[in-house]
């Protein structure tokens, strides 16, 4: 049986401790999320996360899947 996308994205909040209306939000860029919920994040997607800022603008945030 395979999930549907919003029963993967309720998994992902709820395993880093948010709720799925939230991080709807956050992935439409309708909030900033903070250093913390970030980690959570990657930990939740058991994934490195790489911030890179500029001072010409923009935050790319990554996550990258950690090597097996």
């Amino acid at each position: 049986m395979t999930s549907s996308p919003s029963q993967k994205q309720e998994r992902l909040a709820t395993e880093a401790g948010m709720t799925q209306g939230a991080l709807s939000r956050m992935e439409c860029g309708r909030g900033v999320p903070t250093l913390p919920l970030l980690e959570r994040l990657a930990a939740a997607l058991s994934s490195n996360l790489l911030i890179s800022m500029s001072p010409h603008g923009g935050v790319p945030v990554v996550f990258k899947a950690l090597p097996r």
